[in-house]
């Protein structure tokens, strides 16, 4: 859904702004068709997201979305928090993650002497390049866009 991806990276560009204005963390921008247009915006804070946290920047996305208006057809503005089971998308993310658990979904190929592509494993290392995740007795190095999708993956 490459229109999808090419949307979410403008409203990303537009939003984040604001947001750090805010003092809140962009995570994540989703565009998804759940029986009517849903533009998502997960946002975080260091100390975690409130419902004020995600009302206010609902009041200030909302402004700056309907001035911009990159989105041609009708959809719903949802903001909330990224939940304990965080998507990890950027470099900072995975810094961000260093010591945590995550679960990985890789490319392809990427490890063909695995039968399977999901990785589980603790964050060693991470820098603009790609990261290190300690998986059982296994460390491995992985760039970025091996990465198919990335997540943070607590026991609970």
């Amino acid at each position: 859904m490459p229109e999808a991806r090419e949307l979410e990276a403008r409203v990303e560009r537009l939003v984040e702004p604001v947001l750090e204005g805010l003092g809140i963390q962009l995570v994540e921008v989703e565009f998804r068709f759940e029986g009517r247009w849903v533009l998502r915006i997960l946002i975080d804070r260091a100390q975690g997201v409130t419902l004020d946290d995600c009302a206010s920047a609902s009041r200030a996305l909302g402004q700056v979305l309907d001035e911009q208006d990159p989105v041609e057809q009708a959809y719903s503005l949802e903001v909330s928090s990224p939940g304990l089971f965080r998507p990890l998308r950027k470099p900072k993310h995975f810094r961000q993650s260093l010591g945590k658990q995550v679960k990985l979904q890789l490319a392809a190929g990427v490890l063909p002497e695995r039968k399977q592509r999901q990785i589980r494993g603790i964050v060693t290392e991470a820098d603009e390049a790609g990261v290190a995740v300690q998986s059982g007795d296994e460390r491995l190095e992985l760039a970025y866009e091996t990465i198919r999708k990335a997540q943070l993956d607590p026991d609970l």
